[in-house]
């Protein structure tokens, strides 16, 4: 593992230790702000997420549409057969 690795995971671990200890420290002073604060955070990131959700189907594209029925089929002058609209000789 690389030195920057090491001291990456150092940062990180330590943020972690700071932010928790903070907000034990903040809870315990003031319980009905933090939940009050935690509270509107859950539904404000609950509103955003279905919000992307709703409109996340936008991103996928159209599927391929088929190729159109031939219009008509070119028959014998000395046949019966008639060509329908949808191609069928009948």
């Amino acid at each position: 593992m690389s030195v920057k690795t090491k001291l990456a995971r150092q940062a990180v671990k330590t943020t972690a230790k700071h932010t928790a200890v903070g907000t034990a420290s903040k809870f315990a002073r003031k319980p009905f702000r933090s939940v009050t604060l935690l509270t509107i955070g859950v539904l404000a990131g609950a509103l955003v997420g279905w919000l992307i959700g709703r409109s996340g189907g936008d991103d996928y594209p159209d599927p391929i549409a088929q190729a159109p029925a031939p219009t008509g089929v070119v028959t014998n002058s000395n046949s019966t057969e008639k060509a329908s609209e949808t191609g069928a000789v009948s």
